[in-house]
């Protein structure tokens, strides 16, 4: 009898493997199939794009200890904020820092958290909060740059950044003129 138990476990073991092997590679194949066909679509078709974007969180949930799992949820964060989908992108984004924190995008999930809340949302007190949370990180990241400058001209009319750009570039004219370039 004991014999029978084991024997039944091991394979209901081995069929629950296959059926998980299969499950996750069917996912990526229909992934893969979705990316390809949004390749060859212009203009994109929204309603496709939000299919790929739910096929990519349903791997991620189903599958959330796999390393393609954070990419397929920094996939779906810039799909739905390209069909301006500012919530779903930020809690996407939000998601990926808080489950995936040694995940190579991270810095770039808290980036674009801070730049959705400077120009999409408006809330420059809170993009203002992520900005410095980003530098104060990541200070020495690609994106520094960017996060410094977001925050000197964060709530600027254009004309003044404009103005600024231009006094900069004078600037630099002069310069290089005065050293005979």
């Amino acid at each position: 009898m004991r014999l029978k138990t084991q024997l039944f476990v091991t394979v209901s073991l081995l069929i629950f493997a296959v059926s998980c092997t299969s499950s996750y590679d069917e996912m990526l194949t229909k992934i893969t199939g979705m990316e390809t066909a949004m390749k060859n679509t212009r203009p994109p078709d929204t309603a496709k794009l939000a299919e790929l974007v739910s096929a990519y969180q349903d791997f991620a949930q189903k599958f959330p200890k796999d390393s393609l799992a954070p990419d397929c949820l920094f996939k779906a964060a810039g799909l739905s904020l390209s069909m301006n989908r500012t919530t779903q992108s930020l809690e996407i984004f939000n998601s990926i820092q808080s489950g995936y924190p040694a995940y190579r995008k991270v810095p770039e999930c808290l980036f674009m958290r801070a730049f959705i809340y400077e120009n999409t949302v408006a809330d420059l007190g809170k993009a203002s909060q992520l900005y410095n949370e980003f530098l104060s990180k990541y200070p020495t990241h690609q994106m520094a740059d960017d996060a410094r400058n977001a925050l000197k001209y964060l709530g600027k009319p254009a004309d003044e950044m404009i103005r600024d750009f231009e006094a900069k570039n004078a600037a630099i004219a002069d310069s290089l003129k005065r050293a005979g370039k």
